[in-house]
């Protein structure tokens, strides 16, 4: 049976006390093992604390006298914090609800309910208080919040847990709407039960029912307007399952303090919404009061942002090859280093449904240039991925190697994995690898040199991606040209002014104190490794570039490809939308424009993509149909927007094909320089996955939509031309042939 401890509010009830207190007595004694009524009194003038202290003489019944505001909320409240038992009830003291109820609560609460409400069936009660009381039930209980509940009833039972986690703001006479839905929220299960409401026993009602339902009503209407809060999970839950919350009864564990206004859980802080709203509004009344005008305004502000993206990218690259940014570590450097001097290192591998690439991926930890008593290779695997578990299980593993099994729980993200990996590292350095990609050997050493020569501000240590599969078909060819700008030109180029760097989804070094100073990464962001490198730069940190190279899998399947780059943009949406929310932080001085640098960056590229169909539209219809709509088209246009719009399509699409080949060039990519004239359907493609990538954010804002990756182990051609870039064999034999049993103790399930 369960310990509870029963709330009364007092307010001049020495009529109904004595029987109150003797029905709940006996009730409690048959149904509980240990039990308290508590009653806290709100300054009564009657004889009520009298009859209570006769009780308490030989009773486990507590008398306090109130302390804070008057109304029945605020001496439920002070009551709960009194309470020794973690379950906790409530009645009125008027009689109305009957005590021998609480028995078939406890039944619920039994059963698995965390809350258990008294449903009342009214009798001998005045019609308008059975109007006033079932308007409410209905009204702003059941349609406005959902509840098919008597929230305002006055017997209620739950856990006292509940009322620790919950932050409640009620009104005098307003506990129980709030603590409902607010326990709803946070994940509780509430059940009801019927009873008999009847008339009160002894004594007036102590406020107006008319001010009481005015009152009610309005902060229904305000809980709703104010809308669902975060719930923490409680330090106990915290130590056994990890940082969380609850949010519209959904429980969230993601393993990170980063706190959820850092975060891109929510799609759009509240003064954003506002701001979308007006300008919206604007756009709309604009173009009902002077349409051309509007639209005048608005391809002028078009055609200024593609003019300014274009000298950005055009100075960027300028820089990238006039002052060579990226930190070169010579071999004699790495040579020198002796290996117990080095520190150890953890690699954080998350993998989900792609235990196929596995042999690959430890052939290719297994050539690092480092010592392996110094490695800590972590594995991280979703609890729910049994497939991949049991695979893992038959690999002959280094025994370097550490598989943690990530416990199910929302989100399902890599970030995720990796804030679950970060609570067990123990290298003083760590880095994230994908499970197919192949680093240079030499790179840790090389990250190790770099941290010791740039400036104590870095503290992240990028490494270039590209791919070891560029010739597998026509679109990996011009994905790797892609890789091979943004890497190796647009990158070093940002680094050259200390601007905001967006990491790559790999390679990315840390020292691991940084790591948990930065607190780990954005569960909910699809893209965290953008996230992550504008959060250092608000933080007052920076990354470099370092000349070292990780090849991964360029995505040979179109449909695949697709998802992949909805996601990404996906995420470079949440990245945009969560770093406005402070974008003061950006803004270093005006040596340091980072807010400029992050419009340009991460909010210019992807509007671009937006936009692209529409300007290529005006475009491609201004020069078929000249005769009929040119001198329409012409009039959007004023001179100054004109030339810049003529410079942007002439020069600009100029520009940026050529960028490309530039980045082929430096890559040594020759034979894929020819590919570059397809770019333009490339970019058709990306500003579809561009629209896609909102309809997902609205859709499924943390939904990650997971890559397939080893496409090109189930190529033969593909798979040769993988072994002739690396120069050997994609998975060495000696380490993956034969299945054996882990030894026990491998995998850690915490």
């Amino acid at each position: 049976m369960a310990n509870i401890s029963v709330v009364v509010p007092v307010l001049n009830e020495e009529g109904n006390l004595k029987l109150l207190i003797y029905r709940l007595l006996d009730v409690l004694k048959k149904h509980t093992d240990r039990y308290e009524i508590i009653l806290v009194d709100d300054h009564s003038t009657d004889k009520s604390k009298q009859i209570i202290a006769d009780f308490a003489k030989t009773n486990p019944v507590r008398y306090f006298l109130k302390k804070g505001k008057i109304g029945k909320a605020q001496s439920l409240m002070e009551g709960f914090s009194y309470a020794k038992y973690d379950l906790v009830g409530f009645i009125d003291g008027d009689l109305q609800y009957p005590p021998e109820a609480i028995a078939e609560m406890l039944t619920k609460i039994a059963a698995g309910a965390d809350v258990v409400v008294a449903n009342r069936h009214e009798s001998r009660v005045s019609l308008r208080r059975k109007v006033i009381s079932y308007g409410f039930r209905y009204l702003f209980g059941r349609f406005l919040h959902g509840l098919n509940y008597d929230v305002q009833s006055g017997l209620k039972l739950f856990q006292k847990v509940i009322i620790q986690r919950l932050t409640l703001h009620p009104s005098p006479w307003t506990f129980d709407l709030e603590f409902l839905t607010k326990a709803r929220n946070a994940g509780y299960l509430i059940a009801g039960v019927d009873i008999t409401f009847s008339k009160r026993y002894s004594g007036q009602p102590k406020i107006s029912l008319f001010k009481a339902a005015v009152q009610m009503g309005w902060q229904a209407l305000k809980i709703k307007m104010l809308g669902n809060e975060i719930v923490p999970l409680l330090p106990k839950q915290i130590a056994k399952e990890g940082e969380g919350f609850h949010y519209r009864g959904i429980k969230y564990v993601h393993h990170t303090k980063l706190h959820h206004s850092e975060s891109a859980f929510h799609r759009l802080s509240r003064w954003q919404v506002v701001v979308i709203i007006l300008l919206l509004a604007i756009v709309v009344i604009g173009l009902i009061y002077h349409w051309h005008t509007a639209i005048v305004i608005l391809l002028a502000l078009l055609t200024v942002l593609y003019f300014l993206d274009l000298f950005f990218n055009f100075f960027l690259i300028y820089r990238s090859f006039s002052k060579d940014p990226e930190i070169k570590i010579p071999k004699e450097e790495t040579d020198q280093l002796k290996d117990r001097d080095l520190p150890v290192y953890t690699i954080f591998c998350p993998l989900y449904r792609e235990w196929d690439v596995l042999p690959q991926f430890v052939t290719a930890m297994s050539r690092l240039d480092y010592p392996k008593e110094k490695l800590q290779v972590m594995l991280l695997l979703e609890e729910d991925d049994t497939d991949s578990l049991k695979h893992v299980k038959n690999y002959h593993l280094p025994s370097y190697f550490e598989l943690r099994v990530v416990p199910h729980s929302l989100p399902k993200t890599k970030p995720k994995a990796l804030n679950y990996g970060l609570k067990f590292a123990k290298g003083e350095y760590a880095v994230v690898y994908d499970a197919e990609d192949i680093p240079e050997p030499r790179q840790l050493k090389k990250a190790l040199i770099a941290f010791s020569k740039v400036d104590p501000k870095v503290v992240c240590i990028q490494a270039k991606l590209n791919f070891y599969n560029p010739h597998h078909n026509v679109l990996t060819r011009i994905f790797s040209a892609e890789y091979s700008l943004w890497f190796d030109l647009v990158l070093t180029g940002l680094q050259s002014i200390s601007a905001p760097i967006p990491l790559g989804g790999t390679s990315n070094h840390f020292r691991t104190k940084d790591l948990h100073t930065l607190q780990g990464w954005d569960s909910f962001n699809v893209t965290e490794d953008c996230d992550l490198g504008m959060r250092l730069v608000k933080r007052g940190y920076l990354t470099a570039v370092i000349d070292s190279m990780t090849l991964e899998e360029a995505n040979s399947s179109v449909k695949n490809w697709f998802f992949q780059r909805t996601r990404w943009i996906k995420g470079y949406l949440q990245t945009y939308l969560v770093h406005m929310r402070k974008p003061r932080a950006f803004f270093k001085g005006i040596k340091n424009p980072h807010l400029v640098t992050f419009q340009l960056i991460v909010g210019g590229k992807v509007l671009s993509m937006f936009i692209n169909p529409l300007m290529w539209t005006i475009t491609i219809v201004y020069f078929t149909l000249r005769p009929y709509v040119g001198t329409f088209i012409d009039s959007f246009f004023p001179a100054p927007v004109l030339y810049m719009a003529v410079f942007s399509l002439v020069f600009g699409n100029f520009l940026y094909m050529y960028y490309y080949m530039i980045g082929c060039a430096k890559r040594e990519y020759d034979d894929i320089i020819k590919y570059v004239f397809l770019v333009p359907f490339y970019w058709l493609m990306m500003s579809v996955a561009t629209w896609h990538a909102v309809y997902r954010i609205i859709r499924t804002p943390h939904y990650w939509n997971k890559t397939p990756h080893g496409l090109h182990l189930k190529h033969k051609k593909g798979s040769l031309q993988a072994k002739t870039v690396i120069g050997k064999e994609l998975v060495d034999q000696k380490l993956t042939a034969y299945p054996i049993e882990l030894p026990v103790g491998f995998i850690k399930k915490d």
